[in-house]
């Protein structure tokens, strides 16, 4: 009896305090976060840091091992290129042109399906004009690669059939800048109008009620009521999907790539053709880490734009 109670004894009472370690609330929150900042780790930090690391070499992507230390003069460089001058502006143009369509014809489409909530049907009509940003990007300039083609496409074909000439749409700078514009606003149109949707549900209908009572038209329902009520929301799809367009990518590859010539040449599509075509990986990673600093900036203003909405 007593070796036994001397073996109990000691062993006691650290084996409650083990369990009770393992079991409180600081090592169960840990176990569930140090994996999760881990893998993001792998997956954003050291990606990011070892691109500006290369970003500072002259270095090939078939030799990375044989790296040379220049500076910023891959930065210079791009600054100083005709081409990525081109992407860059292209970028922002495509971004400003989409954004502000999507809102424009989001906003209607968003009155529209808050005109008719009370039908049944609204419903799967709503979630059918959905569809278009649950494809992945990549379908989405397939469809329309078949859609656009100059000789078996379905546009050129309903172009016929109204008396109109076919149009090389991929063809031409033009029509080709047009057609990235057009598959960009069908495919994310929704969101926006899904965000508007929820900013029109939001306002209250005694507010209406006392507009309507006071004699308010349309207009001035328009500006005075809508508009301040969901800029707050419409702002944060604006920012969404700046930084979605900052990395518009897939479809461009698979439709223009870049062309005709550099008209629809973006930075996203710059920074891959330096990387993986020309085996530059200094300076593509250059140009991923200035895309990188636009977006930063970007979204760093229209945050503090719509802390300054919220504050209101």
């Amino acid at each position: 009896m007593a070796s036994i109670d001397s073996g109990l004894t000691p062993g006691a009472p650290h084996r409650p305090l083990r369990r009770s370690f393992f079991r409180g609330d600081r090592f169960q929150a840990a176990a569930f976060i140090v994996p999760s900042c881990l893998v993001l780790a792998l997956l954003t930090i050291w990606p990011f840091v070892y691109s500006v690391y290369l970003s500072l070499h002259s270095v090939r992507l078939t030799a990375l091992h044989r790296a040379i230390f220049i500076g910023l003069d891959n930065y210079r460089n791009l600054l100083a290129d005709g081409l990525f001058l081109r992407a860059t502006l292209n970028t922002l143009m495509l971004a400003a042109a989409s954004i502000a369509c999507e809102i424009i014809v989001g906003f209607v489409v968003a009155k529209a399906f808050v005109s008719i909530a009370h039908l049944r049907w609204s419903n799967w009509l709503r979630s059918f004009f959905l569809m278009p940003m649950m494809v992945t990007p990549l379908i989405v300039g397939m469809i329309f690669a078949y859609v656009f083609n100059p000789v078996l496409g379905v546009a050129n074909y309903l172009l016929g059939a109204i008396g109109l000439a076919p149009v090389s749409w991929f063809g031409e700078s033009i029509p080709a800048m047009l057609s990235i514009l057009l598959i960009n606003v069908w495919q994310w149109t929704p969101f926006m109008m899904l965000l508007i949707m929820a900013g029109l549900f939001s306002i209250r209908s005694d507010l209406y009620e006392a507009a309507r009572v006071d004699g308010a038209k349309w207009h001035h329902v328009l500006r005075f009521l809508e508009i301040p009520s969901i800029r707050g929301i419409v702002l944060l799809g604006v920012i969404l999907r700046i930084i979605d367009t900052l990395r518009f990518f897939d479809v461009v590859y698979v439709t223009t790539r870049g062309g005709p010539g550099d008209s629809t040449m973006v930075l996203t599509l710059y920074a891959y053709q330096q990387n993986f075509q020309f085996f530059q990986a200094g300076v593509g990673s250059a140009a991923a880490v200035i895309i990188l600093a636009i977006s930063i900036v970007i979204t760093t203003f229209a945050v503090r734009l719509l802390r300054g909405i919220e504050d209101e």
